[in-house]
Parts: C-alpha cells; structure tokens; sequence
C-alpha cells in the first residue's frame, strides 16, 4: 500500500483552496455536479483533509463528527492518482484516527457507482438506493 500523509485544516485554512480545486475538478468537471453543490454549511464546522503522498496533493476528504458516528464526504482523489491505494490508506487513517477519540462507526453516502471500493474498505451497504445531485446513491457504514 502506498504511503500518504492526511493534513487536517479548518475551513479557514489558506490551503483550504486545494480542496475548493480538486472538488471542482472531481465532482463539478468529470462528475457534472453544479458548483452550488460543492461546498455547504458544514464546510464551516468539519474536519477536512489533504491526502499527501509526499509530492503532490492527491485528494481530499471532509469528516462530520455526530455522536460516536463520523460521516465521510467528498471523498475525491484527482483522476492521475486514482488505482494506487490513496483512497484505502486515507480511510484506514481516517478509521484509526477517529477511532482513538472514541467513535465507533464511520458512514457514508456512496455514488452507488463506486460503492465497490468502499466495500474493499469494509463498509457494507444499507438501506436502499437514492438520487442526490442526480446521481445514485447508497447509505454504507464501518463498525470499528
């Protein structure tokens, strides 16, 4: 597995604008969500991440911290560094690292179109499929 560093930074942060950039490219340029979806009011208050792999910056994630339960959003890894283990590194540091400030459980809304990473990951599916922003989605959860 490949080795990555995970930054946390506040909303606030000046390098805040590479998470605003790989949203953009990810969700807005491949995905064709609007922009007005990209970020919300809980951007102010969460937990956000850099995914570092020593050179480049090759992703982000954003954590809500609810109860003993973190729920994992805009998970994106820039196109040229997908396939390489990023994004299974990042969530088992994003497990351990919640896990040592007592939470239990991680969830998340899946595009139902890659739910089969997240169930490398460990998750497993709940509920039934939903549309957000116009594309499928699917409830999934992580005991730890």
């Amino acid at each position: 597995m490949d080795i990555i560093n995970l930054l946390k930074l506040d909303f606030n942060d000046e390098d805040f604008s590479h998470i605003r950039t790989i949203r953009k490219s990810v969700f807005n340029t491949e995905l064709g969500i609007s922009e007005n979806e990209l970020f919300d009011k809980h951007d102010e208050t969460c937990d956000h991440f850099l995914i570092f792999d020593g050179k480049n910056i090759v992703g982000s994630v954003r954590i809500i911290s609810m109860d003993h339960i973190v729920k994992l959003e805009r998970m994106a890894i820039v196109k040229n560094f997908r396939v390489k283990n990023y994004g299974k590194n990042c969530i088992s540091q994003i497990k351990d690292y919640y896990s040592s400030k007592g939470f239990s459980q991680i969830i998340l809304d899946s595009i139902y179109s890659v739910r089969g990473f997240y169930k490398k990951c460990g998750f497993v599916e709940e509920g039934d499929i939903f549309q957000r922003v116009g594309i499928e989605h699917i409830r999934m959860s992580l005991t730890f």
